[in-house]
């Protein structure tokens, strides 16, 4: 994700992480912070405190393998493309799927 927040940033794409706290602990937003910092991310991520977010978008009514996902939107925010699982390495059919359409969706008006 820090590939493309560098590569497409100045076109347009918005990276935002979203964390969902999955444990029993309370949560630390210090804590979240740090992680996010440790693992290098040079994007904003959000805390969906109650997996508000997460039901709505993802989970309400399906049975899904993962909680964690990744949704490009386009400019009107609509979904372009879903990649379920928490993360996609370069070189991979996957990369190479989200890459792809990252650049059809940023060339459109």
């Amino acid at each position: 994700m820090n590939e493309f927040h560098s590569e497409f940033g100045g076109r347009g794409l918005q990276v935002v992480g979203v964390y969902h706290h999955k444990v029993r602990t309370p949560l630390d937003p210090a804590q979240v912070a740090g992680h996010a910092a440790e693992l290098g991310f040079k994007f904003p991520v959000a805390v969906d405190l109650d997996w508000q977010t997460l039901r709505h978008w993802w989970l309400d009514g399906h049975e899904r393998a993962f909680t964690s996902v990744s949704f490009l939107l386009d400019r009107r925010g609509v979904i372009r493309h879903i990649h379920p699982g928490g993360q996609f390495v370069k070189g991979d059919a996957d990369y190479a799927a989200i890459r792809a359409k990252v650049i059809e969706v940023l060339a459109e008006p």
